[in-house]
């Protein structure tokens, strides 16, 4: 996939949640734009399953090697419970 059609995903207002799908069969979901970056047809994505907001550890992909990419099912779903009745 072309690095400008993932950054057209990323842009998308509202943004909505997505999976990026690769070659080697990995899939990667996307929840926050703002903690990717596009540089010269590279993806980086920020770990944010780290005790620490200080980290050099990222996901890098080659952007030729998303296959596909979709919407996540659950991204509607409420970040907070339902009010009970």
């Amino acid at each position: 996939m072309t690095p400008q059609a993932i950054d057209q995903e990323f842009t998308r207002e509202p943004f909505v949640p997505i999976r990026l799908y690769l070659s080697d069969g990995h899939s990667f979901e996307i929840r926050n734009p703002g903690l990717c970056l596009i540089v010269r047809g590279i993806l980086y994505i920020a770990r944010i399953d780290r005790p620490s907001r200080v980290t050099d550890d990222m996901d890098v992909i080659d952007c030729t090697h998303v296959t596909r990419l979709e919407e996540v099912e659950d991204a509607a779903r409420p970040l907070t419970a339902p009010a009970r009745q």
